[in-house]
C-alpha cells in the first residue's frame, strides 16, 4: 500500500460515515481531498488532515480556480497547525506562499487581509518585531483607505472586520512589550470601524487614559469593543 492509500484509508476508518458515499472514490480530487481533510481536522485529527493537506500542497498552484483554493486553503491550514505546535518558520512560509497565490476571487470564502496579519504574528513570534509592526501599519493604512473609498455599509461589511483584526493584532504586540500607552493609541484607532462601542464603556477608557491608567484604560476598551473577527 502507497503512503497515499495508507492515508486514504486511515481517513476512512475516521471520518467515512460523516461524508457523502462518492467522497471517497473521488479522493484524487483535490477539492474531495480537501475535503476529507478539513472535516478531520473539524474531528480534531489534526496530525491526519496535516497529512492529506500536505499531500494537496505538495501539488503546487493549480490553472483549474478550485483546485488551486484547495492549494491556498490546504497551505493556511497547515501554517496555523505549525503555529499551534509552534513551528513558526514553517507557518511563516507556509501562510507567505498562501497570501502570495491568494487570487482576490477568493475574499468571499477566505479574508486575504486576516491572514496577512496571522502571517506578520508569525513574523513577531520568530523575533521579527520590527519587521511585524512595519507589515501591519502597512496593513492598516492600505485598509483604512480602503474602508474609506467605499460607501459606509460596504465599508463596515467587507473592510470593518480585517481591519479591526489588525489594529487589535497591533495593539497586542504593544501589550507583549509593555508598552501600554501605544497599545490604547493603537486600539483606540479601531473605534471608527468596529461592529459596536459601549459608549459608557469607553468614556470609562478615556478617563483612565486621561489618568495615565494605561493597562486598565486598555482592558476597558477591549472589553467595551465588538468586531467581527472571521
Amino acid at each position: 500500500m502507497t503512503e497515499i492509500e495508507t492515508l486514504k484509508e486511515a481517513a476512512r476508518v475516521r471520518v467515512a460515515h460523516l461524508l457523502p458515499n462518492t467522497t471517497f472514490q473521488d479522493f484524487d480530487d483535490l477539492n474531495a481531498r480537501m475535503l476529507i481533510a478539513v472535516t478531520l481536522l473539524q474531528r480534531g485529527e489534526k496530525e491526519l488532515a496535516y497529512e492529506l493537506f500536505a499531500t494537496i500542497a505538495s501539488q503546487g498552484p493549480q490553472e483549474n480556480e478550485n483546485r488551486h483554493f484547495a492549494y491556498v486553503r490546504s497551505l493556511v491550514e497547515m501554517a496555523e497547525l505549525d503555529a499551534e505546535w509552534e513551528r513558526f518558520a514553517e507557518a511563516e512560509a507556509r501562510m507567505a506562499e498562501g497570501v502570495a497565490q491568494f487570487p482576490e476571487s477568493m475574499n468571499y470564502m477566505m479574508s486575504r487581509t486576516h491572514l496577512q496579519v496571522y502571517l506578520s504574528y508569525y513574523r513577531y513570534r520568530l523575533g521579527r518585531q520590527e519587521e511585524a509592526h512595519q507589515q501591519l501599519e502597512e496593513l492598516i493604512q492600505q485598509e483604512e483607505e480602503r474602508f474609506r473609498e467605499l460607501p459606509p455599509a460596504d465599508g463596515s461589511n467587507l473592510v470593518g472586520p480585517g481591519l479591526c483584526y489588525a489594529l487589535h493584532q497591533r495593539s497586542l504586540f504593544f501589550v507583549e512589550e509593555g508598552e501600554w500607552q501605544q497599545a490604547v493609541e493603537t486600539f483606540r484607532r479601531l473605534r471608527g470601524y468596529a461592529s459596536y462601542t459601549d459608549e459608557d464603556g469607553w468614556k470609562e477608557a478615556e478617563s483612565l487614559a486621561e489618568a495615565g491608567k494605561w493597562e486598565a484604560a486598555y482592558n476597558r476598551m477591549v472589553d467595551s469593543t465588538t468586531y467581527d473577527a472571521a
